[in-house]
């Protein structure tokens, strides 16, 4: 597998956005979750992100100012199991 430690460091950017990485189980099996958070710019709101992988497609859900990165991973999950379930 390819080193992604550098995620943990750097961060990455998503859809233009810059986001730390707090947890990267993307490519690990059963789980294919990875979960972010937006960086402040200006003392901007932060987001939590949930990026979650299927067969075809990746699934991303960002929450509201204020709610928990587990609730956004959970509902995340929960969408691409049924997304696998049909073949997607």
């Amino acid at each position: 597998p390819e080193n992604r430690s550098s995620f943990f460091a750097n961060g990455l950017t998503l859809g233009g956005q810059k986001c730390s990485v707090i947890q990267d189980f993307l490519l690990q099996d059963g789980e294919f979750t990875m979960d972010l958070r937006t960086k402040s710019t200006g003392g901007a709101p932060t987001f939590n992100i949930s990026v979650t992988m299927t067969a075809k497609m990746l699934v991303r859900l960002m929450g509201n100012e204020g709610v928990h990165g587990g609730l956004i991973n959970k509902k995340c999950y929960e969408m691409a199991s049924h997304l696998r379930r049909s073949q997607y």
